[in-house]
């Protein structure tokens, strides 16, 4: 599983929002409300940061127990998801209300209830950002020491092939790490 791209979430970031300032633009000239969720939104947003969370502190507290002990990888890699999506929602919402704070900052000026719901969102947004990242780092498995001393993630099988370290949880075959031709 591939990690979070930063470089992909400003993409998503900006595209969305040039949207976000159209839709505003063709929102003021058809004399309708801005596009802008409600400061209230920011409640569902906190609560989903804070599930995703919990969820990555579980899979973090879980790395520490012996092997046999340990949870279900399909659950340690669905939390993984589960970051990587929040991050990409978060970027696209933080990015559409930074468009639609640039349309209104420009007409209304700072100070009216739509910019401040707007900058509300971006906040939200940011932390779910960030909280993506913090998570994918707790499902990162840390490198094992080969039989020949090496660490996975450096190469040095006895059978030729390179293992590398992803952002996931489990034993090979299970997500834990992929195997490739180090030719």
């Amino acid at each position: 599983m591939s990690s979070i791209r930063p470089l992909w979430l400003l993409v998503v970031c900006a595209v969305s929002g040039v949207l976000g300032w159209l839709g505003a633009l063709l929102a003021a000239r058809s004399g309708l409300v801005a596009p802008v969720l409600v400061a209230s939104s920011v409640v569902t947003l906190a609560a989903v940061a804070v599930l995703v969370l919990a969820l990555g502190i579980r899979v973090q507290r879980d790395k520490r127990r012996p092997p046999a002990a340990r949870m279900d990888p399909v659950a340690a890699a669905r939390t993984l998801v589960l970051a990587q999506s929040g991050a990409y929602a978060g970027a696209l919402i933080a990015g559409w209300h930074a468009g639609v704070l640039v349309h209104l900052a420009s007409a209304t000026g700072f100070g009216t209830a739509t910019v401040n719901d707007a900058l509300v969102m971006i906040i939200g947004g940011l932390v779910l950002v960030i909280v993506g990242f913090v998570v994918e780092q707790f499902c990162r498995l840390p490198p094992d020491d080969g039989a020949d001393g090496t660490a996975n993630g450096s190469g040095g099988d006895p059978d030729g092939t390179r293992r590398t370290q992803g952002p996931a949880y489990g034993t090979e075959g299970e997500g834990g790490y992929a195997r490739s031709t180090g030719r």
